[in-house]
């Protein structure tokens, strides 16, 4: 034998003796586990110990939209299919941020301003710029608050002896024509108290029964803590005489059967209306259901529906100082005091007239004159103030 030929079969045991030692030992290594590693071992978390936590999801119409899911329930659940292994959770991708849940945005668009609210009372919000916004103001001629505005204006006019109107300047009159002069027999002076109220309550009168318990104007707007005070109708002396019809603040003094003068009457609700009793026709009863606040028995009437008069029901027409209560909205009125003494002249009726037409007034009605005529302010008298009276019309905080 050859020697290339025993060695070929050396090797060939040799290669056989190898395999067959490899072989035992991969089959003792399977059988009693002593491979020279150790396999990494994968900590897999049982099913119930798994937390899931998923973003909340908005609601949405669009077709894409996730479905809501579900509210867990006490039942045992099966784990969807997701091709995953048993064991593993399935990725989610993550979802698109979501804002957090809060408070509706403002809008955009500017907010409507809320309006003023509306003012109660006799002028509501007129003449708003009259009053103040709650502090009082004082001064000579003029006072202001929350609920009362006066203004005090002394004026000179010029008479027309011919048609009676009163001009600011003397000159052509610009009615008819005639010219006015300026010598005192044709001037007259007065003063004008203009009167905003909100509450009827702002006008009151005050007043004695009895002649011997008389006192000037003055004197009875302070005993009654009035701001602004003028005479009014002599109630004494119709009283005693046993004919007219008296109301004051809301009550009833007495009514006679006799009742012979013109009428002033202001209302509850602030309106003021006057009665010729000499050429209209009246019922008591129905100016009894309109609640009447004040009436006045003197007169006479110096207006028909706001327009002047020449007739009157009154023989005391010559010129004379005159007092006056006007009309012209409820919650606004003016007393008028005419000076005509010391060579001045005072006004007729159809002068005085004219005179409350011109000024614009609704309503106008005539109170004792002559030296009774008389008005108080703030420490101010105006008119002759030259006797005593019975009775006063006041203005003072309601």
């Amino acid at each position: 034998m050859r020697a290339s030929s025993k060695k070929r079969i050396l090797r060939m045991v040799l290669l056989d003796a190898a395999g067959f030692c490899l072989v035992s030992y991969l089959v003792c290594a399977q059988v009693f586990h002593f491979f020279p590693w150790k396999p990494v071992q994968i900590e897999i978390p049982a099913p119930e110990e798994m937390t899931v936590s998923a973003a909340p999801t908005p609601a949405s119409t669009d077709a894409t939209a996730v479905e809501e899911t579900p509210a867990p329930s006490d039942e045992p659940q099966t784990p969807p299919d997701t091709g995953a292994p048993q064991g593993h959770a399935a990725l989610t991708p993550e979802p698109d941020a979501t804002p957090e849940p809060g408070a509706t945005p403002a809008p955009t668009a500017e907010p409507t301003p809320t309006p003023a609210p509306e003012l109660t009372g006799l002028l509501g919000n007129r003449f708003a710029e009259k009053f103040s916004a709650g502090e009082v103001v004082s001064t000579a001629r003029e006072y202001r608050s929350a609920k009362v505005a006066i203004e005090v204006l002394s004026k000179t006019g010029y008479v027309c002896s011919k048609c009676g109107r009163t001009a600011q300047e003397p000159g052509t009159c610009s009615a008819c024509g005639t010219t006015i002069g300026s010598r005192k027999s044709d001037t007259v002076t007065y003063t004008v108290a203009d009167i905003y109220i909100r509450d009827i309550n702002a006008i009151r009168t005050a007043y004695s029964t009895n002649a011997s318990n008389t006192q000037r104007v003055k004197a009875m707007c302070l005993a009654n803590n009035g701001l602004l005070a003028v005479n009014t109708d002599l109630f004494i002396n119709a009283y005693g005489n046993s004919h007219g019809w008296f109301i004051r603040n809301g009550l009833e003094i007495k009514r006679f059967g006799k009742i012979s003068s013109d009428l002033c009457i202001l209302y509850e609700d602030g309106t003021m209306e006057t009665i010729d009793t000499k050429t209209r026709s009246y019922d008591v009863n129905d100016i009894a259901a309109k609640r009447p606040w004040q009436i006045w028995y003197f007169g006479p009437e110096l207006l028909e529906n706001g327009n002047p008069k020449t007739k009157f029901n009154s023989t005391l027409g010559k010129q004379n100082p005159r007092t006056v209560i006007g009309y012209y909205e409820p919650g606004h009125y003016c007393f008028i005091v005419v000076d005509g003494r010391n060579g001045e002249r005072g006004l007729t009726f159809e002068e005085l007239s004219l005179l409350c037409a011109d000024m614009g007034l609704t309503a106008a009605y005539n109170l004792d004159g002559g030296a009774s005529s008389g008005m108080y302010f703030n420490g101010s008298s105006f008119g002759q103030n030259g006797r005593d009276t019975s009775d006063i019309v006041y203005i003072c905080e309601p």
